[in-house]
């Protein structure tokens, strides 16, 4: 693969057979689900994704999930599909007003991230090794990771109002109340448009990079051609339906974090207002994460002890949100990894500030970390 090349092919997809209850099979991404809800979606029907991309037990059993996955296949719970890129739309409400975003899914070529595929995000050792074992067993994707591109000139938005007027291989309704269609886009010349479209662009990842670190180090371990894609669903930029929202952090009355300990890394203000007019962009100039305790709420900006502690990689990796979470917070106060945390249900994750604050007045949860989002353009 060249230089400043991005390979973006269609797939052979397999997916659940239609005759099936599809409303009771979805679940949100395996890392997403809070530890108290996993059971719920493992109890939706037992052919719920959640079979899979977590399995039934704790400890994970991958040979299980293995001989599940296999199962599926052989009863034609799972099917296969012929090639093709497929559309997704999703539909859904927001700040009380209907919106939608639309995706492309389709398979992309791994290659070193950096370049023409950027992360945005810190990895951990246990999350790869937990997804790489997945992929050694089942030799499949079974989500998609999330990348952004930008398309300014809506060169492929363009075709997506004639690519609706198909009938859809999926369209159901998800707990959350939000719709998901997808539409199969197999004609030759729009695929070999959407091809040439990304050979040049870069990508974002979104959502994934445990999952797509993990194919790269599969794909290194076995060099063969299946292994050299990963499954994604690729999103515009200038969608007007594209929320890049930030993961914030909620946490059970089992963490306790003295804010003077806090000072070590960072100055710390308190906020005069609450939630709803603290600042949640990202600034590289103006680096900062919030601490919700007490119903109170903490701006902390690093100290210089903090990025001297952390010098390793660029000045900017290092106050990104997430990375003074991470290494400000977690291992820097706690001595902690977040895969530590959220595996003993110490953890939630969550992207709607309103339910942060409802959490934390629930009283099961004791304080929060909100993160500003991160603009694509850092």
């Amino acid at each position: 693969m060249g230089k400043g090349v991005i390979n973006f092919k269609p797939l052979k997809a397999l997916r659940f057979n239609p005759t099936l209850p599809l409303e009771k099979l979805i679940a949100p991404p395996y890392d997403v689900i809070p530890k108290e809800e996993r059971d719920n979606f493992l109890k939706m029907h037992s052919y719920n994704i959640t079979h899979l991309t977590l399995g039934d037990k704790i400890p994970t059993d991958y040979n299980e999930i293995k001989e599940t996955f296999s199962s599926w296949i052989r009863e034609n719970i799972l099917v296969f599909e012929e090639l093709g890129f497929y559309l997704y739309k999703q539909e859904f409400q927001w700040k009380g007003r209907s919106e939608s975003t639309y995706g492309l899914i389709g398979l992309l070529e791994l290659q070193p991230l950096g370049e023409n595929v950027l992360p945005h995000e810190y990895t951990f050792s246990g999350p790869k090794a937990d997804r790489l074992e997945l992929l050694r067993n089942l030799r499949a994707n079974l989500e998609p990771i999330w990348g952004i591109y930008e398309d300014k000139d809506s060169t492929l938005t363009s075709l997506w109002k004639d690519v609706e007027g198909d009938t859809p291989v999926v369209r159901v309704n998800s707990w959350d109340s939000r719709t998901h269609t997808v539409w199969k886009i197999s004609e030759n010349k729009i695929i070999e448009r959407i091809q040439k479209f990304f050979t040049n662009k870069k990508i974002l990842v979104a959502d994934g990079h445990h999952r797509y670190e993990a194919s790269w180090l599969y794909y290194n371990e076995i060099a063969t051609e299946s292994a050299k894609y990963i499954l994604i669903m690729l999103t515009d930029l200038y969608d007007p339906g594209v929320k890049l929202l930030p993961t914030h952090r909620i946490l059970k009355k089992d963490i306790e974090i003295n804010i003077d300990d806090l000072r070590k890394y960072f100055e710390i203000y308190l906020e005069k207002d609450l939630y709803e007019s603290i600042d949640l962009v990202f600034r590289p100039n103006d680096p900062y994460i919030y601490y919700v305790v007490d119903n109170k709420i903490f701006r902390l900006i690093p100290k210089e002890a903090y990025l001297k502690a952390n010098d390793q990689k660029s000045e900017l990796w290092w106050i990104l949100p997430t990375s003074l979470l991470h290494k400000g917070i977690w291992e820097g106060i706690l001595g902690k990894l977040e895969n530590e945390l959220q595996e003993k249900g110490y953890i939630r994750f969550s992207h709607d500030i309103r339910e942060v604050k409802t959490l934390l007045n629930e009283g099961n949860y004791r304080s929060a970390f909100v993160l500003p989002s991160i603009p694509i353009e850092v």
